[in-house]
């Protein structure tokens, strides 16, 4: 009986070993993947003391700086199931990422913008063949969605067109298991992967976050021609530079790699030739209340699974095998005590004459 009793507590440890094992090294690679279902909406607030507007009221359009507005940006998320990397199995996603920026006080909006990246769905690095011989995602699964620099007719918007291109650097998220170093994260308006430097640890609506920082420097975006009222200059238009600078500020959930916070500050300035600069945005958005609670409840159903799988799950079966495998070898190991020594056997003494 202690026999086939360590006999199966042994092979209990052992299983509970393998586990451990296993679970980080095997399973948790298998499951930190981003869902492939991806359909989300997330909204930054914020002011701007000069942002430019484009108006058309019936007699073309209308170029305005306004001042010390209240704004509102909207971006929705989507998975692209057309594309034929987006299939069961696969380690890369496609996801297209359509932004919306209106002034609150009249609905106008100021900006749109959309761009789709094919990213790799363990890390969040969006994928840059780089010459490779076997690419894992076709050119046509990344873009960035630019107007024509002339419309169709006068009078008219300048058609959209897609601009084929890698995004390198992380999108959408920092990858599972994010590490208190700094990371390459893809910035919308340059277009390139900008480091974002680890400043520290911070708690944002009782969740432990790590903080990010990305400084982007003083830089040109495009030459646009533009109305020369817009750079004070009397000619009806004129070339100017467009420039950009910002911090983009990120709070990260480490195990799971969600931004649970955002904050973006953003200066752009137009520079002609002749002229003065103008100022065309100056101003600060962030995630609103509702979109960190979406976060926040994205993290509480995710968080403990990751770190079953990663960390709490291994330690315990770790322990507990080896507690049942060193009971298990006592119990085999462990010698029968032996048996105590008959009694000596009396002899009876038969009387002398009795069997007469």
């Amino acid at each position: 009986m202690r026999r086939a009793l360590g006999l199966i507590l042994l092979a209990l440890g052992v299983f509970a070993v393998a586990g451990a094992v296993l679970l980080p090294t095997y399973v948790y690679p298998k499951l930190t993947k981003v869902p492939l279902d991806q359909d989300s909406t997330s909204v930054l607030e914020g002011t701007a003391s000069k942002v430019l507007a484009v108006t058309d009221k019936g007699t073309g359009p209308v170029t305005e700086i306004r001042e010390n507005r209240k704004l509102t940006a909207t971006g929705h998320v989507q998975a692209n199931f057309a594309r034929p990397e987006m299939h069961e199995g696969t380690d890369y996603a496609v996801w297209l990422l359509a932004v919306q920026v209106k002034d609150d006080e009249d609905g106008t909006v100021l900006t749109a913008s959309k761009r789709q990246v094919c990213f790799d769905r363990h890390t969040a690095e969006g994928y840059d063949p780089r010459g490779d011989a076997d690419p894992k995602c076709t050119k046509e699964s990344s873009y960035v969605t630019q107007l024509k620099d002339k419309a169709d007719k006068d009078g008219e918007k300048p058609p959209e067109q897609n601009i084929y291109k890698a995004q390198p650097g992380l999108n959408f998220k920092f990858p599972f298991g994010t590490e208190q170093k700094d990371y390459q994260v893809y910035d919308d308006n340059t277009g390139t992967a900008v480091t974002a430097r680890y400043t520290g640890t911070e708690e944002v609506n009782g969740i432990e976050t790590y903080k990010f920082v990305q400084n982007i420097p003083d830089t040109k975006l495009e030459t646009k021609s533009v109305p020369g009222s817009l750079v004070g200059v009397a000619d009806s238009s004129v070339d100017a530079d467009l420039y950009y600078r910002g911090v983009n500020t990120m709070w990260v959930e480490p195990v799971t790699g969600v931004e649970v916070k955002q904050q973006q500050q953003q200066h752009q300035e137009l520079r002609p030739t002749t002229g003065n600069p103008t100022v065309v945005f100056d101003g600060t958005l962030a995630y609103n209340g509702k979109t960190i609670a979406q976060m926040v409840d994205q993290i509480d159903e995710n968080k403990g699974k990751l770190e079953f799988l990663s960390s709490t799950g291994p330690l315990w079966l770790g322990i507990g095998g080896g507690v049942l495998i060193l009971v298990a070898i006592y119990l085999l190991v462990r010698r029968r005590p032996a048996a105590p020594p008959a009694p000596p056997r009396r002899r009876q003494r038969v009387p002398v004459g009795a069997d007469r």
